[in-house]
């Protein structure tokens, strides 16, 4: 159900965006009236498209994969790599949300706003670190989840 939100909130983010730079184009080569202040809600709605998307994409395993090496490894071993690969990833993600979430942090104090409407950018920031953040807990937790679960003798 929350997979369905975010991805609906992100596909509406889109579309937005998108009857956004239609308008824009229309506006400026049709009536030489540009939309002011776009680029700040382009930015705006493309982060939260992607940022929205992505714990839904992360946690389903729709990303791009490459597999050159998946004949070189036995069923066992692809299942170890493949959850070494998950830790890895969620320890990125952790750690890269602690990251944004210190440059929000900055964001906020230095007072930071977009550069055409004055729209403060730190609550955008703080959305994407929670985002990035949660997402690595989550990919942590469903590969410690698959480990114990081998470990147990009971395959997920």
């Amino acid at each position: 159900m929350l997979a369905r939100v975010c991805l609906v909130m992100s596909a509406a983010c889109l579309m937005t965006l998108m009857v956004l730079t239609v308008c824009e184009v229309i506006g400026r080569y049709g009536f030489n009236a540009p939309i002011f202040g776009r680029q700040d809600i382009s930015k705006i709605l493309l982060a939260a498209s992607i940022f929205l998307a992505f714990p839904v994409v992360t946690l389903r395993g729709e990303q791009i994969d490459v597999d050159l090496l998946d004949t070189f490894f036995s069923k066992t071993a692809a299942f170890w790599r493949d959850q070494f690969i998950g830790l890895l990833t969620a320890t990125g993600l952790i750690t890269m949300g602690v990251w944004i979430f210190h440059r929000a942090e900055k964001s906020y104090s230095r007072g930071n706003t977009s550069e055409m409407l004055s729209i403060p950018t730190y609550p955008v920031i703080f959305a994407i670190a929670t985002i990035v953040f949660c997402t690595g807990i989550l990919v942590a937790a469903v590969t410690l989840r698959r480990i114990l679960a081998r470990v147990r003798g009971t395959h997920t």
